[in-house]
């Protein structure tokens, strides 16, 4: 079925197996809200992990890692790639993981949670 995103009016395909739930189930439920476009989607999470990141305490941890492992990783969210073609896990990614790999990733939040 075919709908229009409501934030940028841009059409987007919604199927029964829907490529929405791949995206980690962070945002709370707007009553009578429609679908966001995978773009539109991708931002609004990416801000709300901005704003769970930025106060992370023992409580909003755990929730975080109750999440568990993503089925599938999402560009921009649970990665960015460098100039050199690398990939690079987020904080998000890696707070998801569990505990620290101790591989000193660039952006580990168990050694940030440490410093403080």
């Amino acid at each position: 079925m075919e709908k229009h995103c409501p934030s940028c009016q841009k059409a987007f395909a919604c199927t029964k197996v829907c490529w929405c739930s791949a995206f980690p189930p962070i945002l709370p439920l707007e009553e009578n809200g429609s679908c966001l476009c995978p773009a539109c989607l991708a931002q609004k999470i990416k801000e709300h992990i901005a704003i769970k990141m930025q106060a992370l305490d023992p409580d909003s941890i755990r929730q975080i890692q109750q999440l568990g492992k993503p089925s599938s990783l999402i560009e921009g969210i649970d990665y960015t790639i460098n100039d050199q073609g690398f990939f690079v896990f987020s904080a998000w990614y890696l707070l998801r993981q569990g505990k620290c790999c101790g591989n000193g990733c660039t952006n580990c939040p168990y050694q940030n949670l440490k410093k403080v």
